[in-house]
Parts: structure tokens; C-alpha cells; sequence
């Protein structure tokens, strides 16, 4: 028997059941650009700090509500950090946000050491912040930190030198910062714009940047503190199915998700998840079928109950004041519960293919070629100049046309095995060649 009939008066037509869509939502978008920001919920609202605009440097703070649904309200100001920071960290305790580290002034190059905390209102505001006169024993841009009974703990990042150590200093009761102390134990590998993560006592390092090679790193290490030296013994798990460095990592009902990064020649907008074992060890990764809305890096992710917010970062398009949202589900996929035209329009429109399924869509001839043992650098003529790539090592020679990715661009990069320094240079991960600038196939 039809349940309801549309003729009949009075009678309501039952709801459609909701459909799961690997889909994320759109939140209210940021006043300013920023990635390598810090971001924290607390008193229901979602805090924003710092950062970089793609030009500056940012002291700047922006809060918005969470609302009943899980959407945000609009973005309001908070009050300035003491000086611009980016790429750092940030946690909450007993109704405080502590600040570590991070970087400032051109490209960064200035290496902070301060800490600032700032305590939350209960309206979700925030008070001015406040240095801590106890500062780092290092100076260190982009570590990540992470909080255990009562005590900071930062992990790795740049201080000159990329940094494999840890160092950790209490909370004070009135809500100062002791004296840091520089831990015995190191991390396995030198850890750069990495991704950590804390679930049940254990601290998980995931991904980075090699030194060597300019990619992304597959290792993964955990820890756990030890006593009051700190953490004990690190040991490596099951690494990435992808290297990522400037990646974000969230956890939720017992895993652990790393979310796009750069591989070193490419922006990802894939997700990989594993399973936290008994003994906190990791299963083998397993990609999310979902896939972040755009490929990102240097961006923040936050979770609050079963629902995931990525904010800012960086792609080749620019800087962003992105905001999106989407929920677990039992399954441990990332999406959205959707409404049967919601739905239909997603199939009919659905995301663009990822960065590695695109046609490459640069093209160039070859005017100088540079071999290396794991590269070619090759200076390359196009419409809009010349440009250096670093790819991987093959045959070419002047006079080549090619098809180059998008790439990611570096400044300032010293190739350690050409013992150069460029000013400028795109690394690429595919370069294809379409023939010779003479009109010859090759």
C-alpha cells in the first residue's frame, strides 16, 4: 500500500532517507588568506591564529560559532598575538591556547623561540595574549605539539638545521610556562613539516620533508612519555601509502587520517587512514575514497565530535580562506549525509580528477639540461620565459619539447647535488616529451 498519497489533504509525504556522498560542505569562508595557521575548538567556537597570507606574516585571530548543525557562523576578530607567527602549533588546556614557535618575517627566515597563551572566554573570545619569558632552548619553524597531563611537548621542525628532538616544559598552575628542557630521546628521523597526533597516550609523528631528496617522507614513528625525562624510546609503524609533507593529521573512533600535503613535486588531495592497534601500533594505510575538495597543504584540520573542519593552506592556485567541513562515518569514511538532490548534483558534477590525473599542461623547449644522479634540472623556454624544473632522471637534450605538471615551486632552493642554489625552481614528478624544436619526433 502506498503510505501516502499526494491528493489526499493533510497528508504528508514521507522524507526521502538521507544518502551518504564522499562530499565535504562549504563553511564560512576566512577574512584573510592563511596557511601554516593554528586552529583550536573551544566553548563551541572554532579559533583561528596567525599564519601567512601569502605575503605576510600574520599576528592576527578570527573566531566563529559552531552552530547546532555543525556549520559555522560568521568569522569575528580576536584579539592580536604579541608578533606575527606561522607554521606552529597550538593546543588547549584548562582554558587556555598555547602557542609554540613558528616563523615570521621574509619567507620566514626569522625562527621563533616564544610562546604566547591566551585565555578563553566564556562567550568563546579571547583574552590579549600573553609571552611567556621562558622561551625554547631552540628556535623552531614549523614543529608540531602536543599536550600530556599538564605538560607541552614540541616535536621537531627547523631551527637552522632540520630537527629530530623534542623538548617539553609544564603548565603552570596560574597558567605560565616553565623552564623547557631538550629531552634524551630523539625522534628516529629528522622531522620537517610533519603531521603529530596524540591518541590514548600514544604520539604519532607522521610524514615530513627528506633533506636529501625534496620529498615527501612515508615514515611514520610513535612515542609515548616516559616518565618526567620525557618520551621513551621512538619507534617506527606502518608507513604511508604516500610521502606528504605539509600534510595535516586528524584521529577519530580509533584511527588516524593523513590528509593532502605535497609529495614534493605535487599539491594531493588524497586521504589515507590506518587503524590505531591495542599496542598503538598502526595497520597497514588505506586510502578514503573521499578526497579533499581541492588538493592542499600547510592547511589545519580540527575534529569535534564526528565532524572534520580543513581550514586555509595553499595550492597552486594561491592562498585560501577555505573553509570545509564533512563527517565520519562508521566505516571510518569521510563525507556527507545528503539529501537526494543534493546527491543527483553531485553525480552529475563531481570532483575535478585529482592533480595526477590531469593532462600535464605546460609545455616548453629545452634550453640547457643539468643531469644529476636522481634528477635532471632542466632550464626550460616557454610562452611566459624560462624556467628551471627539477624531475625525475631521464634522457633529454636542448632542443626537446616537453609537457611539464604544475609542480611546486620553491625559492631560494640549494640543490645539495649540484651544490647550486637556484633562485627559483619547479619540481616536477612527470615530464613528457613531444618531440624537437625542429619539428622532429624524438
Amino acid at each position: 500500500m502506498v503510505a501516502c498519497l499526494p491528493a489526499l489533504v493533510g497528508c504528508k509525504r514521507e522524507a526521502a532517507p538521507p544518502v551518504w556522498v564522499p562530499m565535504w560542505r562549504q563553511a564560512s569562508s576566512l577574512s584573510v588568506k592563511r596557511a601554516g595557521t593554528a586552529a583550536v575548538i573551544a566553548n563551541g567556537h572554532l579559533v583561528v591564529i596567525g599564519g601567512v597570507d601569502g605575503k605576510d606574516f600574520l599576528p592576527s585571530t578570527e573566531i566563529a560559532e559552531i552552530r547546532s548543525d555543525s556549520s559555522l557562523g560568521p568569522w569575528k576578530p580576536g584579539p592580536p598575538m604579541n608578533e606575527p607567527r606561522g607554521f606552529f602549533d597550538a593546543v588547549v588546556h584548562e582554558g587556555r591556547i598555547y602557542v609554540v614557535g613558528g616563523g615570521k618575517g621574509p619567507h620566514g627566515h626569522v625562527l621563533l623561540r616564544t610562546v604566547e597563551h591566551s585565555r578563553i572566554l566564556p562567550d568563546g573570545h579571547l583574552s590579549p595574549w600573553e609571552t611567556a619569558p621562558e622561551e625554547l632552548n631552540v628556535p623552531r619553524r614549523c614543529c608540531e605539539v602536543v599536550l600530556e597531563e599538564g605538560t607541552l611537548y614540541t616535536l621537531g621542525g627547523f631551527g637552522g638545521d632540520m630537527l629530530n628532538t623534542v623538548e617539553h616544559a609544564a603548565i603552570r598552575p596560574d597558567g605560565g610556562v616553565d623552564e623547557w628542557f631538550e629531552e634524551e630521546e630523539r625522534l628516529t628521523s629528522l622531522r620537517y613539516i610533519s603531521g603529530v597526533k596524540n591518541v590514548g597516550g600514544t604520539t604519532y609523528v607522521v610524514g615530513g620533508h627528506d633533506q636529501q631528496s625534496g620529498l615527501g617522507l612515508r615514515g611514520v614513528e610513535r612515542g609515548r612519555v616516559a616518565d618526567q625525562a620525557g618520551f621513551g624510546r621512538w619507534t617506527s609503524t606502518s608507513p604511508l601509502l604516500a610521502g606528504r609533507y605539509g600534510l595535516a593529521v586528524a584521529a577519530h573512533g580509533g584511527r588516524l587520517y593523513a590528509l593532502g600535503g605535497i609529495s614534493g613535486v605535487e599539491y594531493l588531495d588524497s586521504i589515507e587512514v590506518a587503524t590505531v592497534s591495542a599496542d598503538g601500533g598502526l595497520e597497514s594505510w588505506r586510502p578514503v575514497s573521499t578526497r579533499l575538495p581541492v588538493p592542499l597543504a600547510m592547511f589545519e584540520v580540527q575534529v569535534q565530535g564526528d565532524w572534520i573542519y580543513a581550514i586555509g593552506g595553499t595550492n597552486r592556485a594561491g592562498y585560501s580562506t577555505s573553509v570545509y567541513f564533512a563527517r565520519f562515518n562508521e566505516a571510518g569514511e569521510i563525507g556527507s549525509w545528503a539529501t537526494k538532490e543534493e546527491a543527483e548534483a553531485f553525480k552529475a558534477f563531481p570532483p575535478k580528477a585529482s592533480e595526477a590525473e590531469r593532462p600535464l599542461p605546460n609545455e616548453g623547449v629545452v634550453a640547457e639540461v643539468v643531469p644529476a644522479p636522481k634528477h635532471v634540472y632542466l632550464r626550460v623556454a616557454g610562452k611566459g620565459g624560462q624556467v628551471w624544473l627539477s624531475a625525475p632522471a631521464g634522457e633529454f637534450s636542448p632542443g626537446d619539447r616537453i609537457r611539464y605538471g604544475e609542480g611546486v615551486l620553491m625559492q631560494d632552493f640549494y640543490s645539495k647535488e649540484l651544490k647550486r642554489e637556484f633562485p627559483e625552481i619547479l619540481m616536477v614528478g612527470k615530464v613528457q616529451k613531444e618531440g624537437s624544436a625542429n619539428g622532429g619526433r624524438r
